[in-house]
């Protein structure tokens, strides 16, 4: 080896070490700015973890609201929308319209000013939605808008459910409140005991009847403020059984005879057995009124490929098809000489209807003048197991 080729192999060896060795310096500089760099990153992580903890909470809180809640910053970019409020996002027909009155309102709300309005909708079913905006201040600065959407539907409602209470209690009152009123005024001047006990009676037959109305009235209001029924499984025979029972001795009163048909095979219904038996004993006590002594009255389940039927099927008057649409509405009776001495309330049949919508199930009726009418509560394949 030559001293210039020794040397010249010193030189890069040399050079190879100050560069490796400068390497290595940066590497270990680097190597503290990262750790720097780490640590800072990890107090900004917790601190961001932080963060989005309270934001999760928010999200969770307000997803349990029943109220849909849209929150935007002054960029007017959505920050927060609930569970409720989603489903308004890219929404078809009707609710497509509430997604609009929200943008809207926080349109004019990202300018300072508060919004309410009230979106109606005719059905069915009826809805009424109210829409609400209002500015987010911090330190009187606007920092964003957030929009409140309520489905007032079940308020209002209610609300109709108690007014009609009280307009129909007040007007199916007036009528044997006046009578009795009346037939006092008279016993007070009577002095005749035979025309005194005939008032006496008279006064109690009216008062029974004042109990009669207020009891129904109270269940169609109990039935109405019910809403979504319970979805217990019950057996339609079990159902049936308990109906008939409640009207036996009323039948037998009046000498009429209960039957009853039940399916070979076993079936499940899902519903609110309380109100099941409510309408189906309904169903009888109808039928046993309208019904001639010594005939009979028929209860029956019969299981098709889509639906179980409860019918109750009696031989009486009949019922005129000019009335089919009407036998339904509160008070509304056929025969009305007929309800006042069998005691009806004309509330029956519209309690009956109130159940079958709370169970999205049917209420038919088959009738003919003078051969008996039977009414059939279908209830519907999403409602049997």
């Amino acid at each position: 080896m030559t001293l210039a080729l020794a040397i010249s192999l010193l030189f890069l060896t040399i050079s190879f070490v100050i560069a490796y060795s400068r390497r290595l310096k940066a590497q270990k500089e680097l190597t503290v700015q990262l750790g720097d760099l780490n640590s800072a990153f990890e107090s900004l992580t917790n601190d961001a973890r932080l963060a989005v903890l309270g934001s999760e909470r928010l999200r969770l809180a307000l997803d349990q609201l029943r109220a849909g809640v849209v929150i935007v910053d002054l960029a007017g970019q959505e920050t927060i929308r609930n569970e409720v409020a989603k489903r308004y996002t890219d929404a078809r027909h009707a609710d497509s319209l509430v997604e609009g009155a929200l943008t809207e309102a926080l349109e004019v709300t990202s300018r300072g000013n508060p919004v309410d309005q009230t979106v109606n909708f005719s059905g069915p079913p009826s809805r009424m939605i109210q829409v609400r905006g209002r500015p987010l201040l911090h330190e009187n600065r606007q920092i964003g808008s957030v929009a409140i959407v309520d489905d007032q539907t079940e308020s209002v409602r209610l609300d109709r459910v108690r007014r009609d209470f009280v307009a129909n209690l007040s007007h199916e009152l007036r009528t044997p409140i006046g009578a009795i009123a009346l037939l006092c005024d008279t016993l007070a001047d009577e002095e005749d005991p035979t025309v005194s006990k005939g008032l006496i009676d008279r006064i109690s037959s009216e008062t029974t009847r004042v109990g009669e109305i207020i009891n129904a009235l109270l269940e169609l209001s109990r039935v109405e403020l019910d809403g979504e029924p319970r979805t217990d499984k019950l057996d339609p025979r079990s159902v049936i059984s308990a109906a008939i029972d409640q009207y036996h001795a009323a039948a037998d009163a009046r000498n009429i005879e209960i039957l009853r048909d039940f399916p070979a095979q076993s079936v499940q219904l899902k519903g609110d057995a309380g109100q099941l038996v409510r309408a189906v004993g309904n169903l009888i006590d109808n039928a046993i009124k309208y019904s001639e002594p010594g005939s009979s009255i028929t209860v029956s389940a019969v299981i098709r490929s889509d639906s179980v039927d409860l019918s109750v099927r009696d031989s009486g008057m009949g019922i005129p098809r000019g009335e089919f649409d009407r036998i339904f509405e509160r008070f509304y009776r056929v025969d009305k000489a007929r309800s006042r001495e069998t005691g009806g309330t004309g509330l029956g049949l519209s309690i009956v209807r109130h159940i079958a919508v709370n169970h999205r199930a049917e209420i038919l009726v088959e009738s003919r003048e003078g051969e008996g009418s039977e009414f059939t509560l279908r209830m519907p394949k999403e409602s049997t197991q």
